[in-house]
C-alpha cells in the first residue's frame, strides 16, 4: 500500500514538473529523467496567439528567424518555424527541442534548458503590447538565434560523434584533433593535406583539411581564403569529366564573418562553388583558423553536392564537423 502511494506521489510530481504552463518560473524538478526531445534539424516551435503572430511582433520574429539562409543555391529559411496556438501546445509538442513562447504581459525574457525534455531550449519573450514585444525580439533575437543554433550544432555533434576516425596521423602531427565521422573516407593524404568524401546515392559531401605555416608578411586576414581555396580544389577536387575541377562561384559574393574555434581566432566563409568545364555546383562552408600556439594556419573546408535535395541541413552537418576542431598542447 505504501509503495502504491509513493508511486502515485511520484507520478503526480512528474505531471506537475513536466506540464507546467510557466517555463519562465523554473525548470523541471526531474531533469535527469526527462524524455528525449524531438524535432527535425533547425525546427522551431513558436507558441503564440494567431493575432500576435500576425502583428508587428510576429513580423519581427519571422525576419530574424525565417529569412533565407545566405550562401545556398535555392532559398531555404534559417529555421523551419511552426506557429502553434497556446491551447494546442500539447505534451507531444512540449517535447520539441527548440521552443519560443511569445505573449503579451509583464516584461519577460528567459531561457530555460531541458524543461519538458532534453536536450531542449525554451525561450519566453513577453511585453505589454505588440510594439514593445517587437522591440524585445529585435534586441534579444541575435542572442536567442545563437543559442538555438548552438544547440542544433551540439545535438548534431553528439549524433555524428558516435562513430569517428580514431587514427588520422596528419591531425596528430599538427597538434589538433577532430571528430570526423567514419562515413567520410580519406581519399587523398599528404603531409599537410587530407581530403575526405562521404558519397551516397543522392549526396556527396567533401572535407579538405590543410595546414600551412603562418606567414609574418601575409596581408589582411581573410584576403587569401578564396584564392587558397581555389588553388586546392583545382588540384584535389576534380570531376569525372577530363579537365573539370571545383572553383568558387564568383557571381555570388561569399559571406565572411569573424569567429572563434577552440579559443583561436577564425574566419568563417560561406559561398557557392561550381565545376569548371562541367555542370556541378553547390554550397560550401570554410573555417580558416589562426593557430598561434603552433604558428600555423588551419584551413577547413566542407562542401556539398546534392542536386535533388535541399542543402541547408547538409551544410549544418559540415559546420558541426568542422567545429569539432581542438587545438592540442
Amino acid at each position: 500500500m505504501i509503495i502504491q502511494r509513493l508511486t502515485l506521489l511520484f507520478c503526480s510530481l512528474w505531471l506537475v514538473a513536466c506540464n507546467t504552463d510557466n517555463p519562465a518560473e523554473g525548470g523541471s524538478i526531474f531533469k535527469d529523467v526527462l524524455p528525449e526531445s524531438n524535432g527535425g534539424r533547425m525546427d522551431l516551435i513558436v507558441v503564440a496567439k494567431e493575432s500576435l503572430w500576425q502583428s508587428v511582433a510576429g513580423d519581427m520574429f519571422r525576419k530574424d528567424f525565417s529569412s533565407p539562409q545566405p550562401a545556398l543555391p535555392q532559398p531555404e529559411p534559417e529555421f523551419t518555424v511552426r506557429q502553434i496556438e497556446p491551447d494546442q501546445f500539447n505534451s507531444l509538442l512540449q517535447r520539441s527541442r527548440n521552443i519560443v513562447i511569445l505573449e503579451k504581459g509583464d516584461f519577460t525574457y528567459t531561457i530555460q534548458e531541458n524543461f519538458w525534455a532534453r536536450p531542449q531550449l525554451v525561450v519566453t519573450l513577453a511585453a505589454e503590447d505588440e510594439n514593445e514585444l517587437a522591440k524585445l525580439i529585435q534586441s534579444k533575437g541575435p542572442e536567442v538565434f545563437k543559442k538555438l543554433k548552438d544547440q542544433e550544432i551540439n545535438a548534431l555533434q553528439e549524433r555524428l560523434g558516435k562513430a569517428v576516425h580514431k587514427n588520422l596521423p596528419i591531425l596528430e602531427t599538427h597538434h589538433v584533433s577532430m571528430a570526423i565521422p567514419t562515413s567520410f573516407e580519406v581519399e587523398i593524404k599528404q603531409d599537410n593535406l587530407m581530403v575526405l568524401w562521404n558519397k551516397t546515392i543522392k549526396t556527396d559531401q567533401g572535407i579538405i583539411v590543410y595546414f600551412k605555416p603562418m606567414d609574418p608578411e601575409m596581408g589582411a586576414l581573410g584576403m587569401d581564403i578564396i584564392p587558397m581555396r581555389d588553388s586546392l580544389t583545382q588540384l584535389y577536387v576534380q570531376s569525372e569529366r577530363e579537365g573539370a575541377y571545383m572553383v568558387t562561384e564568383d557571381l555570388v559574393t561569399p559571406t565572411i564573418e569573424n569567429t572563434e574555434i577552440d579559443g583561436s581566432f577564425a574566419i568563417e566563409t560561406r559561398g557557392l562553388w561550381r565545376t569548371k568545364n562541367d555542370f556541378k555546383g553547390g554550397p560550401f562552408i570554410n573555417y580558416t583558423v589562426y593557430d598561434e600556439k603552433h604558428n600555423q594556419v588551419i584551413f577547413l573546408d566542407g562542401f556539398v553536392f546534392s542536386p535533388e535535395t535541399k542543402k541547408r541541413n547538409f551544410v549544418l552537418e559540415m559546420e558541426s564537423i568542422l567545429k569539432t576542431l581542438e587545438i592540442l598542447d
